[in-house]
């Protein structure tokens, strides 16, 4: 019996260095894919991309275009003086445009005496023949956020405006009073140069005029 143990044990050694050789010898190429399980799909290595890979940078989700930027020097209370220095400016060959902008203050100009809106044109139709024929001037206001209101008129002094408006309340008619304030226009010089327009470029274009700035804006259309 104990020739047939060593026989057995001499044959597994066998077949384990035939099987050992076999695994040495295999110089089959490596697959280049990879079957996913469960998948149609396939991996593909890097290097047998046949197009390069193309790196991708997100963008921030706030990112906007810069709007474009020019001085602008002012503000002037006469159109005169801004069209001197926008000549200062041209003679230095930049170019540039005058813009005006109307600024509202706190003190009264006039005070509108109306009828508030109706609620139909109807409405309003209604309420001006009842006025008319009261002798009280007045027409429908077609435009703006008082549009089908009654326009009693417009006066400088405001004693006159509340005596139009008592007149009228004794007709059992609602009537306000809106005070228009006063505007100051202002003259502003825009050149679009940014570049070129340094320290001592803006010094020559404003010249003597101290009372006005310089100031870098967003580009008007």
């Amino acid at each position: 019996m104990r020739w047939i143990f060593f026989a057995l044990v001499f044959a597994n050694l066998l077949l384990f260095a035939v099987f050992w050789q076999q695994q040495g010898n295999d110089t089959r190429p490596i697959p280049q894919t990879v079957q996913v399980v469960d998948s149609n799909k396939q991996l593909e290595l890097v290097s047998e991309l046949k197009s390069p890979l193309v790196a991708v940078v997100e963008r921030p989700e706030d990112s906007e275009v810069r709007q474009a930027r020019c001085y602008v020097a002012g503000p002037y209370a006469d159109e005169l003086d801004a069209r001197h220095l926008l000549a200062r400016a041209q003679a230095l060959a930049l170019a540039g445009k005058i813009n005006s902008v109307d600024i509202s203050t706190d003190e009264p100009s006039e005070y509108w005496v109306h009828v508030p809106p109706r609620a139909t044109r109807a409405a309003a139709l209604k309420t001006l023949r009842e006025l008319q024929q009261r002798k009280v001037d007045s027409y429908i206001i077609t435009q703006g956020d008082l549009a089908e209101g009654v326009s009693l008129g417009l006066f400088r002094n405001q004693k006159s405006a509340q005596s139009v408006q008592k007149k009228v309340e004794r007709f059992d008619i609602p009537v306000e009073i809106r005070v228009i304030t006063k505007s100051v226009r202002e003259y502003w010089v825009e050149i679009d140069q940014v570049a070129q327009l340094n320290e001592k470029m803006r010094e020559r274009i404003q010249a003597g005029d101290s009372n006005i700035d310089w100031q870098l804006v967003a580009c008007s259309e």
